[in-house]
């Protein structure tokens, strides 16, 4: 009994240890009077693009527990390959081009060499393989006994060899991971430790805006976003980081010694040392001179049998299944696929782990809208998610409420800004331009909304009795609240208001 008691007095003690920490560590972080549109605090200038980072210290990115940043990769551009130490929700604001992954311990399932077509003679066409390496088979070791074997067997080694050697050289071009052609519109999840580089192969500047969850308990280290690069650098250092702001910063293989480097790569010093030492100038985006070649499928429009296949979820046979050919891409922008659509207002679409599964792997999730001049989404607040609004067209009003009834922001936002939206704080957006378009990236795989307004409202469940005693108002005045506004999540900010009537459920 005594042990059950002390252990019991341990669990207390060490529980109320980690809630002080954390308390002390992210004091008060939602208490937030005031939102406001942030717009980017840090660029960093590449030869080929730039980097906008948003501040993640702001109090309402800090209550949310993310950070953001914009990618805008020029013609011919390349964003080297980087990871980051937590998970990343990306968005195609503007263009297309190609994005690859390497997800560690995958194989290269992109290949184009004659040695590793089918119909070869075996795997990897280890029949030539084994002739080049053995010199002429069994015929070497045997077939003229020791003048086989040190004589032609020699030639057979390295003569032959060689030239099996220079024919693989000349056939063997490339093998990678997977490589996608990305379009306006492509939301990408990206996992944490993989590394991921971005190709511009259009005219137009390539606009990725990501936001990246410190807070997720995959994020080992501080609340900071941390990349990693495997090429390129960064000669204005992180700027986001206290103490390291005048210090440029490196790929992570600069920082090995050069013989390791040698060692592990099988190349001679020389080569370990050009590896090491990149053109600081360039940044983390190069420009890419003459053409830029990596193996990849037709484009999407070349192959729709393909995906129509992928629509119906197709005929799995367990490789759709595994980590490394997870489908990590969704497009947003195409209406026929829209949640909530009306021709006259616009659609919203939404993205979570139903639509895809590695979402509820990264826990985030995002919502595309689009509305016309006038339209109204009614207001709503995010039950289970925290959620950062990215204007991508346009400008609206929008109005954002917090659990003490104070409008904590009430004004106009407009495109590449940003606005945070905590937990549980309610908003409302009205389209003040030809057209308003967005995206949400929301911290939870499938993040759930309530709405103030409408057909499937929190007010519309209420009995009469309960509106109209919790607003101090008439049975009809309540009956007016509940029932006039017919619409879910669209509806139009002026002209005449619809009489509706409550519809009558039959069982």
């Amino acid at each position: 009994m005594a042990r059950v008691s002390s252990l019991l007095s341990f669990c207390f003690t060490l529980f109320i240890f980690f809630h002080g920490y954390t308390a002390q560590k992210f004091p008060n972080e939602c208490q937030l009077d005031q939102l406001n549109a942030l717009e980017p605090t840090h660029v960093l200038k590449s030869e080929a693009g730039r980097i906008e980072i948003w501040d993640h210290q702001a109090p309402q990115l800090r209550c949310s527990g993310v950070s953001f940043a914009r990618y805008i990769i020029e013609a011919k551009g390349l964003y080297l390959p980087a990871f980051y130490n937590t998970a990343k929700l990306s968005f195609v604001a503007k263009g297309h081009g190609l994005m690859g992954r390497v997800i560690p311990g995958c194989a290269e399932t992109y290949q184009d060499s004659p040695l590793f077509q089918p119909g070869r003679g075996g795997q990897y066409d280890e029949g030539q393989g084994q002739e080049g390496r053995q010199g002429q088979g069994q015929e070497g070791r045997h077939g003229q006994g020791q003048e086989g074997r040190h004589g032609q067997g020699q030639e057979g080694r390295h003569g032959q060899g060689q030239e099996q050697g220079q024919r693989q050289s000349q056939s063997f071009r490339d093998m990678h991971q997977k490589v996608e052609q990305i379009r306006t519109g492509d939301t990408i999840a990206t996992s944490p430790g993989v590394a991921q580089w971005f190709y511009n192969d259009g005219q137009q500047p390539l606009v990725i805006v990501a936001v990246f969850d410190l807070a997720s308990d995959q994020n080992q280290l501080d609340r900071n976003p941390r990349p990693f690069y495997l090429a390129g650098n960064n000669p204005e250092g992180q700027v986001w980081l206290q103490g390291r702001e005048q210090n440029p910063q490196n790929h992570i293989i600069s920082g090995f010694a050069p013989e390791i480097i040698a060692q592990a790569w099988k190349i001679d010093l020389d080569l370990a040392h050009k590896i090491q030492k990149p053109n600081e100038k360039h940044g983390n985006i190069v420009r890419v001179e003459g053409q830029f070649s990596a193996i990849r499928p037709p484009l999407r429009g070349q192959r729709p049998q393909e995906e129509d296949e992928e629509r119906r979820g197709g005929e799995g046979n367990g490789l759709e299944e595994t980590i490394c050919s997870a489908r990590v891409t969704e497009n947003l922008d195409d209406p026929s696929n829209a949640d909530v659509y009306k021709p006259q207002l616009g659609y919203i679409s939404t993205l979570n782990s139903y639509d895809l599964p590695i979402l509820r792997f990264l826990r985030l999730s995002a919502l595309r809208g689009s509305i016309r001049q006038n339209a109204m989404v009614l207001p709503q607040w995010n039950a289970n998610a925290n959620a950062v609004l990215y204007v991508t067209e346009g400008e609206a009003q929008v109005q954002v409420v917090n659990d003490n009834g104070d409008r904590v922001f009430d004004g106009q936002i407009s495109q590449g800004q940003l606005l945070s939206i905590p937990q549980g704080f309610a908003v409302v957006k009205r389209a003040t331009s030809q057209r308003f378009e967005w995206v949400e990236f929301k911290t939870n795989a499938n993040a759930q909304i309530n709405t103030l307004a409408g057909r499937t409202s929190v007010v519309r469940g209420l009995p009469l009795e309960v509106v109209s005693n919790g607003f101090g108002i008439s049975l009809e005045e309540a009956r007016r609240v509940k029932f006039n506004t017919l619409e879910t999540t669209l509806t139009h900010s002026s002209g005449p208001i619809s009489q509706g009537r409550p519809r009558v459920a039959y069982a």
